[in-house]
């Protein structure tokens, strides 16, 4: 095994001798260094290395010991990153890998075996099926805020599909450590002959992108939609996760302490970095002074008076997210109900609170709403009367990747947002939390992504489903063969007549019946010889 030259950060460690100094920097990928990696990867997918499912589940079992024993690795890039917890990254992140192992090594025999589909009439007698065929070779683009788990999650599926990757670390500039701890981990757990990786900035990117893959997965914002541009003329096929303003509606029939609390947990965990936080919140106007004072008093709770010295509260991953954010905060500053300071030099945002009371015109024209994506911990907030006009506003933007409605009242507030919205995901009473569901697929639709994953949805976007047809060669149908005649186009028209599926269950059922006829038979006159 080859294990690349790195800059290293100091810190404690309790594993082996070789994780006493964390990795700060690896090298960057050349134009040469990629197609060596994909010559390697594309020779292991044509030698049939991960066809068997037993082959796909020894690679889980290394991302599972990569995690399992870098864990400390992980916890001091992350911190020195973006200042995130520990708790905050193995519940953020770490468990959300694990679980996603877990399942694929539970139902991946059951995934990856043909699926029984009903036969047609003219292809009787046969049998028909659809085959999972991996795709071949797979390129992940991760990205800076959660490095760990939007690189490893597509991976495990990629990998349970029967796929070699091609992984592309987060960019220079954003979660440099951690692309540095995870090229290290993945050069000393990983067979490399499977999945190799990507470092650098845009140069790697130019490079990457001159390559074919069979697959490209990308996770981010701007620079995916960039990537979707580019790859589109080229009938490449690829997923997008983007994000998104995803909206929150909080009614007056809800617990209002429990909603503050959980939607400040959205809106400033990982320091608002989360393509889906909730992003605007409206509030119904008679519980509206109540809720912004709720989600005030729950940032106190969270990180105290002073947050810049608060070890659960994460910093902006670079300079230009700092400038980007404080520049929104000064333009509505007259609106700040709590936060609004922040220090540069130490990518420092304090939590953000914007109160726009009943002032609708004004949230309209604010730089929080005109601006794209927040992706940062400010959090507007805005008081309505008619749900009606809310849905309205909602519809009239871009489609997010995520809603959050809080209400108890299902049949007047939470069916209509459901069935009068379009969006990702929706969560009710909660943010956040339906991403930790693997059996639900997670995705954006239109502008918020292409495409999902997590779970059986991640095993079945990295496969090609191949349909099957098996006929014998016992019996033939003379009719569907030249010249035609009309008798021939009677039977035909007959055989291609649909079947209902009311039909369907009958014949079935009627050909059971004659088999169990026959076996009856069979038993009665062997019973009467003796």
């Amino acid at each position: 095994m080859t294990i690349r030259s790195y800059g290293t950060m100091t810190t404690k460690s309790p594993l082996a001798s070789e994780f006493e100094s964390v990795p700060a920097t690896v090298a960057p990928s050349t134009k040469e260094s990629i197609q060596a990696s994909l010559g390697t990867l594309r020779a292991s997918f044509r030698q049939g290395k991960l066809r068997a499912v037993e082959s796909r589940k020894r690679i889980l079992r290394q991302i599972r010991t990569l995690v399992t024993e870098g864990t400390p690795l992980l916890e001091a890039a992350v911190m020195k990153d973006l200042h995130k917890h520990p708790t905050e990254l193995h519940m953020m992140e770490l468990s959300g890998v694990f679980q996603e192992i877990q399942e694929f090594l539970d139902y991946l025999d059951d995934w990856a075996a043909p699926e029984k589909v009903p036969t047609n009439l003219i292809n009787f007698p046969g049998s028909s099926s659809i085959v999972s065929d991996p795709l071949g070779v797979c390129c992940i683009i991760g990205t800076w805020n959660y490095p760990v788990s939007l690189l490893l999650t597509p991976l495990v599926g990629c990998i349970g599909a029967g796929n070699t990757a091609l992984l592309r670390l987060p960019a220079d500039g954003t979660s440099d450590h951690t692309a540095a701890a995870l090229a290290y981990l993945l050069d000393k757990y990983i067979d490399q002959d499977v999945v190799r990786y990507v470092a650098g900035g845009i140069d790697a990117n130019i490079a990457l992108l001159a390559e074919k893959f069979d697959l490209i997965f990308c996770t981010g914002g701007t620079s995916c939609t960039i990537f979707g541009l580019f790859l589109y003329p080229l009938y490449l096929d690829f997923v997008l996760e983007l994000g998104g303003k995803s909206p929150c509606i909080v009614d007056a029939k809800v617990d209002i302490q429990v909603a503050a609390t959980r939607v400040a947990w959205g809106a400033f965990a990982n320091c608002g970095q989360t393509c889906i936080r909730p992003d605007y919140v409206f509030v119904h106007t008679s519980v509206a002074d109540q809720f912004v004072s709720a989600v005030v008093a729950n940032v106190q709770s969270f990180f105290g008076s002073s947050p810049e010295t608060s070890d659960s509260y994460g910093r902006l991953v670079n300079a230009a997210q700092y400038a980007r954010l404080s520049a929104v905060v000064e333009a509505d500053k007259a609106f700040v109900a709590c936060g609004g300071s922040g220090d540069a030099s130490a990518r420092y945002l304090a939590p953000t609170v914007l109160h726009f009371g009943h002032d609708v015109a004004a949230f309209e024209a604010s730089a929080a709403l005109t601006r794209g994506e927040l992706f940062g911990p400010v959090l507007p907030i805005v008081a309505y009367t008619d749900l009606d006009a809310v849905i309205g506003f909602i519809n009239a933007l871009p489609k997010p990747l995520a809603l959050y409605v809080f209400s108890n009242n299902d049949r007047d507030v939470v069916a209509p947002v459901l069935g009068q919205t379009s969006s990702g995901s929706v969560c009710v009473n909660d943010t956040m939390i339906q991403i930790t569901n693997s059996h639900l697929p997670f995705g954006g639709v239109g502008p918020s992504g292409t495409g999902a994953y997590h779970g059986k949805h991640s095993f079945q976007t990295f496969s090609h489903h191949k349909a099957v047809v098996r006929k014998t060669t016992r019996f033939d149908l003379p009719q569907r063969y030249m010249p035609y005649t009309s008798a021939s186009a009677r039977i035909m028209k007959a055989a291609g007549t649909p079947i209902t599926r009311t039909q369907t269950r009958l014949l079935v059922a009627a050909a059971v019946g004659a088999v169990a006829a026959i076996i009856a038979a069979i038993v009665w006159a062997a019973a009467v010889s003796d």
